[in-house]
């Protein structure tokens, strides 16, 4: 049992290194297509976040960013003046503004998004239909893994509310 426990340890360990290395190499190589972009890092972070996440406002892009709403009302002001997001006033309570992204947005997410798409293509035509076949199953396993664990951790951030 404790060889299981031992082996299972030390296999993580070498995984946290594969995943170090294989980091170092998309950094390398994607940086390129990134630095193109003529968008700072906030701006692209906030971009991901009111993409994908329906109902955003700047008070919940605040925490999601762990930064102040002043700091957002500046990022999502220039993502607004490059067409990358609308505000948009809730018919309920136009007080309440949601951040959308606009169709321009979007294209620049999904090129970012068939950029890698392409980079993982291109890694695998080094790979036998074997390796391919073992890394499918193995990440297969791992989206898995990581969706119970997220499971787990959303029903303690529930149970800790008051």
């Amino acid at each position: 049992m404790q060889d299981n426990v031992t082996a299972k340890a030390q296999a993580v360990k070498e995984i946290v290194a594969l995943q170090e290395r294989l980091s170092r190499v998309f950094v390398n190589t994607e940086f390129e297509h990134w630095r193109k972009l003529d968008v700072p890092m906030a701006q692209l972070k906030s971009l991901f976040i009111i993409a994908h996440r329906e109902g955003t406002n700047s008070r919940t892009l605040a925490q999601y960013l762990d930064v102040t709403q002043g700091n957002v009302t500046g990022i999502v002001d220039r993502l607004v003046q490059q067409g990358l997001v609308a505000r948009t006033p809730t018919p309920e309570d136009r007080r309440i503004v949601l951040l959308q992204a606009t169709e321009k947005g979007r294209d620049l997410l999904t090129d970012l998004i068939e950029s890698q798409t392409k980079h993982l293509i291109g890694i695998s035509a080094h790979m036998s239909v074997e390796e391919v076949s073992t890394l499918r199953q193995g990440l297969d396993a791992f989206v898995r893994a990581a969706e119970e664990y997220q499971k787990e951790l959303v029903n303690e951030q529930t149970d800790r509310r008051p």
